[in-house]
C-alpha cells in the first residue's frame, strides 16, 4: 500500500471512529426520554459515510476493493443484467 492509500485508509478509520463516538453521544444525551433514539435512526447517515469512505475516497475502485475495469483506457464494465431464464 502506498503512502496516499495509507493516508486515505487512516482518514476513513478516523472518520468512522468519530461517527461511532457521535452516535453514542447522541443516543446517551437524547432529550426525549419517552422515545429513545435507536441505532436505526442512523442508517441513512451510515450509508452516506460508506459512500464517503468508499467510492468518494477511493475513486476508480469498486466497493469491495477490486479496481474497476473502467480504470483501464478503452475498457468498460458490463452492467446489463443477464436475461431471465
Amino acid at each position: 500500500m502506498n503512502a496516499i492509500e495509507q493516508q486515505r485508509e487512516q482518514y476513513a478509520a478516523q472518520l468512522r471512529a468519530r461517527f461511532e463516538d457521535y452516535k453514542r453521544w447522541a443516543m446517551a444525551h437524547w432529550p426525549v426520554t419517552d422515545q429513545p433514539l435507536q441505532h436505526s435512526a442512523f442508517i441513512a447517515a451510515e450509508r452516506e459515510l460508506e459512500l464517503i469512505t468508499g467510492s468518494m475516497l477511493h475513486p476508480g475502485r469498486k466497493p469491495d476493493g477490486i479496481p474497476a475495469a473502467s480504470a483501464q483506457p478503452g475498457q468498460f464494465e458490463e452492467v446489463t443484467p443477464a436475461p431471465w431464464p
